[in-house]
């Protein structure tokens, strides 16, 4: 869990890697199921042009992820849980099945994640209004989602304002544990 630009997605994919372990992104799985040309895809489609993906959808799509593809095996989850429902869920799963797991927090200053994010950006436009509004998301929701996390004693709080390398070095250290 982070900030927009922390690095979750670098991260997540070369632990991935690694550990062979599949990745679970809710956005990942909406942008798959709005692909699709069915009724469901049509309504997804629908519900995520407007950029809100309800609760009960990100809810439903984790816990899918866990009971009926990987019950038994690793997870790797990014940028899941970022509302304080779907942490609590997360974890009243994870609990009623015995599954331990932990959430790594990539913490980022904000002004390294906003010019990590100028850069990425292709359409300049409204790239300053995107950033905005997706840190100020991360400060409406995530941040309590993180302290819920915290309340479990889940939390890992890693320096990802260093090189991608050492942030990996970190994160591989604290999965260790």
């Amino acid at each position: 869990m982070g900030k927009t630009g922390c690095g979750k997605g670098t991260q997540a994919h070369r632990l991935a890697t690694e550990l062979g372990f599949p990745i679970f992104s809710t956005g990942d799985k909406v942008r798959e199921l709005s692909a699709e040309d069915s009724s469901l895809g049509r309504h997804i489609r629908d519900i995520h042009i407007s950029g809100w993906v309800p609760e009960w959808l990100a809810s439903y799509l984790f816990a899918n992820a866990i009971l009926a593809e990987h019950i038994d095996n690793g997870l790797i989850f990014e940028s899941v849980a970022r509302k304080p429902e779907e942490a609590k869920k997360l974890h009243e799963m994870h609990t009623m099945l015995s599954r331990p797991y932990i959430v790594l927090h990539l913490d980022t200053p904000d002004e390294v994640v906003i010019e990590r994010m100028r850069k990425r950006q292709r359409d300049q436009s409204d790239a300053e209004e995107n950033i905005k509004k997706r840190l100020q998301a991360f400060y409406d929701e995530t941040i309590h989602s993180l302290e819920f996390f915290e309340s479990q004693d889940k939390v890992i709080t890693i320096n990802a304002d260093q090189s991608e390398d050492v942030v990996y070095q970190e994160v591989l250290k604290a999965i260790s544990k």
